[in-house]
């Protein structure tokens, strides 16, 4: 009934487990889905911002501004707008319609405009500044290359770059006539947009393989890192800024590392809590089962001492009851035969419980030794007799070195820890036993067996207090399973210890003094 209940327990405390790490598990793969939708529209942004970017610049340079300085007038005119083919002009300040003439006349023979469909292959400041070292009359002159200013001898015109220097005429009290130009291109700089999209993927933190393409009626114009064709996701340009009919593509790898990097606090904490839940339900599981483990071993030690201390009572008894029923006639022998086999009863109820309160006091400190220097070899020789003459069935074998050195010990603990060993390889162990005593270096005592009772799932309980082999029901073999418990912590007492080494047909415990 209680293996039934114990298993229960195990298997709700399984359930509960499962179900604990289903939720975190669900809840992992929730915050991954957000932190992979937040980098998905963190890619998006970073590309249209790109794109803003790149526009947001070519509106500051792609201004161009031409003024006349023979013409001067003292108040601001009326502005003229006027729309060729390739641009839209605003001119100010004319006096009359022949200003208006000539002044068009002189801008319409600028090499700065005869020469505009360079610009598809660079900017407006490029484009100038070009011109003017290629001039060979010199009538293109660059006058100031701070503030972007050129001069066209030629057709005295003065020219300005971008829309800065634009600006700065606006406010000037004696305006010249002026042609403002804005250019609008039919091409983009795929470099700078490149350029510019790393940047802000940079800023973002967010580290990845990608290719940019640059598209025109469906077909591809240009595209960077060529040789990634097979990625999985893309996002396109939301810019309005974009010549008709054209797009830009981004497509990337799997954001599974900038998800991590992102949400590592996230799925950190998840994993440590569930790993917290999981170690507390494991905490549990032993601590129930080594609680069983207690109760099993109390029960299996109440009914040992039940049936040790039985058979000394019965035997009092039986001894006492023939002195009352079997002894009329008051036989003196007869009565002290029945007394002495009451004493030796006595005596060895006496021992068992004397041993049982001996052991309550092993982990105090009321257990205090008494250490001097004892001689090994007439001790190991009386027990070999000792256990020889009680077990003659048995080979003990005993191997001393040629010259024995004292051993430092107990002396009352020192023949217990020996006699409770050999007396396990009498009772646990096989046919022959083997002491032997090595003094190379440390003092080492080691009593092997070749019965190798002891399985290596057992291995590290035996020293355990209370704790015996199982063997079913069977009681061949008396005891309360305190013996190795005694003998390791009489070990620890003396600064030493004691190991077990087991194999298929041998059992060796070795002892280690120092």
């Amino acid at each position: 009934m209680k293996k039934l209940q114990f298993k229960r327990i195990g298997i709700l405390i399984a359930i509960v487990l499962l179900i604990t790490i289903g939720v975190q598990a669900w809840r992992i793969y929730t915050q991954f889905q957000i932190i992979r939708d937040q980098v998905a529209n963190d890619i998006q942004l970073s590309l249209d911002n790109a794109v803003e970017s790149y526009f947001a610049e070519l509106a500051k340079t792609d201004i161009v501004t031409l003024t006349d300085d023979r013409l001067l007038k003292k108040n601001k005119g009326d502005s003229i707008h006027v729309t060729t083919q390739w641009k839209k002009v605003s001119i100010d300040s004319l006096e009359s319609m022949e200003d208006l003439d000539d002044f068009i006349g002189r801008v319409g023979n600028s090499k700065i405009l005869k020469n505009f469909d360079d610009l598809e292959e660079g900017s407006i400041k490029s484009f100038s500044w070009k011109s003017s070292s290629q001039d060979s009359s010199h009538t293109l002159i660059l006058i100031d290359s701070a503030r972007n200013i050129a001069l066209d001898t030629s057709n005295n015109l003065k020219i300005f770059m971008g829309r800065e220097a634009a600006d700065s005429l606006q406010n000037l009290q004696f305006l010249t006539n002026r042609i403002i130009i804005s250019i609008t291109r039919d091409s983009l700089d795929f470099d700078q947009i490149n350029g510019l999209l790393m940047t802000e993927l940079r800023r973002r933190n967010i580290d990845i393989n990608y290719r940019l393409v640059h598209l025109a009626k469906g077909k591809e114009l240009e595209a960077s890192n060529a040789e990634l064709r097979e990625l999985p996701y893309h996002v396109t340009s939301r810019s309005t800024f974009l010549p008709q009919g054209q797009k830009l593509e981004l497509f990337f790898e799997n954001t599974a590392k900038t998800i991590l990097k992102r949400g590592a606090v996230e799925i950190l904490t998840s994993l440590l809590f569930l790993l917290a839940i999981a170690g507390a339900f494991y905490y549990l599981y032993q601590t129930i089962k080594y609680q069983k483990e207690i109760a099993d071993i109390k029960q299996d030690l109440i009914s040992n001492i039940t049936h040790e201390f039985k058979t000394p009572i019965a035997t009092t008894l039986s001894a006492i009851e023939g002195i009352e029923l079997f002894n009329p006639e008051n036989d003196t022998e007869k009565t002290k035969r029945y007394l002495g086999i009451s004493k030796s009863q006595m005596l060895k109820l006496n021992q068992m419980v004397e041993k049982m309160l001996e052991t309550a006091t092993l982990d105090s400190d009321q257990l205090v030794l008494k250490k001097e220097p004892i001689e090994p070899e007439p001790l190991l020789r009386q027990l070999v007799t000792k256990f020889q003459t009680l077990s003659p069935e048995k080979k003990i074998e005993l191997i001393l070195p040629a010259t024995c050195k004292p051993i430092v010990a107990d002396a009352f603990h020192f023949e217990n820890v020996l006699s409770n060993l050999i007396d396990n390889a009498i009772k646990y162990g096989g046919d022959e036993i083997r002491i032997c005593l090595d003094q190379n270096g440390l003092n080492k005592i080691r009593i092997r067996d070749n019965g190798g009772n002891i399985s290596s799932e057992q291995k590290n309980r035996v020293f355990e207090q209370f704790y015996r082999i199982p063997k079913g029901d069977l009681h061949d073999v008396k005891g309360f399973g305190i013996g190795l418990y005694y003998v390791q912590k009489i070990m620890e007492k003396h600064e030493g210890k004691i190991e077990l080494e087991v194999s298929k047909g041998s059992t060796i415990f070795t002892t280690y003094w120092p």
